[in-house]
């Protein structure tokens, strides 16, 4: 008789996968459970500071049919943030994903160029903002949590004073001002992107461009019917990390207005962050179910 193999829950690869993840369950459990439902309490009741520290009363949804029907600053800037994010995820897409053709094949400095554009994303700010004071940087960039930030403000409006030198109508320099102030920020988010598209584009076999080439496909031919289909998966999680970080940068207003309400209003502000929660949630579960019908793999 044949031995027939058990089926088990979990694959071999995945308990080698949840090996990876066990760390991070641990902590979540350990340190963010209990602060976590506590802030979902919050939202069902008044919470004011009293001698004995919080005291919560009971108001039930109040403070979440405020947020739906009163609060028209935080719906705006809802609706801002969620209409002004398919174009600037869009445009990290394509500059991670022309940046990463260019980075993949070897040429002299690619090691350096590839370091480059993953620096922003190891040091952070501090560093150049240390460089700068020590070299006399102006008190705006001492006081910006971003250099790059601040050096593009500072080159926009020099930029902005040249175009303006020409006869320039004020209209165009702004919508110029608005494209050009942002591309260091689009630039300083595209690091992990970039990774995850060469790890991408070196995983696709070199047998398929040989034959391609082999058949007298052009590059352009080549990109579109091989290289970019094999590059949905890594699309797909570029997407959703891109996603993430959009609503979650420091200097997204929403997430600025939540920490004011954080000293003013304790409980209101955690109504809110669970709000902005299941928008993220809610966003990138619709990503992944478009997206991801469109994946292809080798498998």
């Amino acid at each position: 008789m044949k031995k027939t193999k058990k089926r088990t829950l979990l694959t071999p690869t995945d308990k080698t996968g949840l090996l990876f993840v066990l760390p991070f369950i641990i902590g979540f459990i350990w340190l963010f459970m209990k602060p976590l439902l506590e802030s979902l309490n919050y939202t069902f009741h008044r919470v004011t500071v009293g001698s004995d520290g919080l005291l919560l009363t009971p108001i039930g949804f109040e403070n979440w049919r405020y947020m739906a029907n009163d609060d028209a600053e935080f719906i705006k800037k809802l609706i801002t943030m969620s209409s002004e994010m398919l174009v600037q995820i869009l445009v990290i897409m394509f500059i991670s994903i022309f940046l990463a053709v260019l980075l993949v094949d070897k040429f002299p400095g690619r090691l350096f160029f590839r370091t480059s554009l993953f620096l922003p994303m190891i040091f952070g700010a501090a560093p150049i903002m240390a460089a700068f004071n020590s070299l006399g940087g102006s008190s705006e960039m001492k006081e910006s949590g971003n250099a790059f930030i601040t050096l593009s403000g500072e080159m926009t409006g020099f930029v902005n004073d040249i175009i303006q030198s020409f006869g320039v109508l004020t209209p165009l320099i702004e919508k110029f001002t608005v494209y050009a102030g942002t591309l260091f920020n689009l630039v300083w988010n595209t690091a992990l992107q970039i990774i995850i598209f060469i790890i991408g584009l070196q995983a696709i076999p070199s047998q398929l461009y040989e034959v391609a080439k082999m058949e007298g496909a052009t590059k352009w031919e080549t990109f579109w019917k091989i290289t970019f289909p094999l590059l949905t998966p890594s699309i797909l999680l570029c997407l959703i990390y891109s996603i993430i970080d959009y609503f979650n940068t420091s200097t997204n207003p929403i997430v600025q207005l939540i920490d004011t309400n954080m000293i003013n209003r304790l409980d209101y502000a955690c109504t809110q962050s669970w709000a902005y929660a299941v928008l993220i949630f809610a966003v990138v579960l619709i990503v992944n179910a478009i997206v991801s019908r469109k994946v292809i793999t080798l498998d």
